[in-house]
């Protein structure tokens, strides 16, 4: 890599900052008033940083006039007759050999520190705790577990939400309600879901069961369709893994005053349940929602306690039949760091959550538009594409979504048309 020198001299004009250091102590001695021009340009010319070679050079620095300046060569010839020097060699030939000093000094300067960092990469850097923790977790993602049968427990993971009340004067009965019901569980703070199940073996090893439960009750379903919660959590319990994603509805009072209608809210668990593959289960009240989780916890004792369970890596390669006498489950400590919600996002992961903020936009046609445009860059170009502006509000309208292949419309498309390309000041 080249490297630029900015050379500046400490003097650069000796010979001329000499004699003018003498004409003005002669001239101060005689107090003349010329000591006043000679002091100027004695300070102008220790500030000027490049060479001059003549008298005629120095008439552009303040204080030089003709007078001085003709001194100055006068003064230069005499120099040059009695050294036996050519014309401009005096000052040339100095200031080349001190930018020549200057340029040794930067190249051993640069050896030394290139040797230096030679030395440090041979040796070792000694690993941060930091370090060391993401290789024993990269270790640990890789290392293949397998558990024989009768070698493991299924245990009942409860998120740590689930067993606090949002409110101090009612504690949440989660627990008591478990343990009443002899299922096996464990409270830990999980990234995804309120309530999944592991197979855990004496070293501690654990891989995750192809189940997750998200727990709502009525008022809280109305909350979280009304912010747009709803819509999230169903993509990101789809895009967590585990096949086989369940929505346990508990009924609030006699499910009045829940802020949306009735008929809204079982319109859309009926549209999660069919568009989603998501299942979704209504119980009474609290209690029978925990003794559903524990007659879960006993049927997937009998159903996998026979078999072998192995760990993989990839989602895809979790996929499998509960009739195999050996099957492949995630890590939960894989599972448990690639859904936290703040795992870094692709864009399309990023513009799918983005349009599921919008009025009337499901998950089925968020995908649906992601689908045909994977990022806001694609949609924005295509919009551009447009020749006419009537095009560009219908462009969306004809792409189908869910199932039954239905057109997204004419007011949705709309409505994009105009959040997109309308500019906010």
């Amino acid at each position: 890599m080249e490297t630029r020198l900015a050379v500046r001299l400490k003097e650069p004009n000796p010979l001329f900052t000499r004699w003018l250091e003498r004409w003005l102590r002669e001239a101060e001695r005689r107090q003349q008033k010329s000591q006043f021009k000679l002091r100027q340009a004695l300070e102008a010319l220790k500030c000027y940083p490049l060479p001059l070679y003549s008298g005629r050079d120095c008439a552009i620095l303040r204080g030089f006039g003709g007078t001085l300046c003709q001194m100055i060569d006068e003064e230069l010839r005499q120099h040059r007759v009695v050294n036996l020097l050519p014309p401009t060699a005096t000052t040339s030939e100095q200031y080349e050999q001190q930018v020549q000093q200057v340029v040794r000094k930067v190249q051993e300067k640069q050896e030394e520190q290139a040797q230096k960092k030679k030395q440090r990469e041979k040796k070792p850097r000694k690993p941060t705790k930091k370090d060391l923790q993401e290789m024993a977790a990269a270790e640990e993602r890789e290392r293949r577990v397998e558990m024989p049968p009768g070698s493991f427990e299924i245990l009942l993971l409860v998120d740590i939400q689930e067993t606090s009340g949002k409110n101090k004067r009612v504690l949440d009965q989660t627990r008591s309600y478990l343990e009443s019901l002899g299922a096996q569980h464990e409270v830990r703070r999980l990234t995804i879901g309120d309530f999944l199940w592991i197979a855990k073996d004496p070293a501690g090893n654990e891989l995750v069961l192809p189940y997750i439960v998200e727990r709502k009750r009525m008022d809280d379903l109305a909350s979280s369709i009304r912010d747009g919660r709803f819509h999230e959590q169903k993509h990101r319990l789809k895009q967590s893994g585990l096949k086989h994603v369940i929505y346990l509805v508990e009924d609030y009072g006699d499910n009045e005053q829940l802020g949306l209608p009735l008929d809204s809210l079982q319109q859309a668990l009926a549209n999660a349940r069919v568009q989603n593959g998501v299942q979704v289960v209504r119980t009474e009240n609290h209690f029978r929602s925990m003794a559903y989780l524990a007659s879960m916890s006993r049927s997937l004792a009998q159903i996998f306690g026979q078999k072998t369970l192995h760990s993989v890596q990839d989602k895809a390669e979790s996929c499998c039949l509960l009739t195999d006498s050996k099957l492949g489950l995630l890590k939960f400590r894989a599972l448990y760091d690639d859904s936290a919600k703040n795992a870094q996002l692709t864009v399309r992961e990023v513009f799918v959550q983005q349009l599921l903020q919008l009025h009337s936009l499901s998950l089925e046609r968020a995908m649906a538009i992601v689908e045909r445009y994977p990022t806001p860059r694609c949609l924005l170009d295509a919009y551009e594409e447009c020749v006419e502006a009537k095009e560009a509000r219908q462009l969306l309208a004809r792409i189908p979504y869910g199932p039954l292949e239905r057109p997204l419309g004419e007011k949705v498309s709309q409505c994009l048309h105009e959040f997109y390309t309308t500019q906010f000041r």
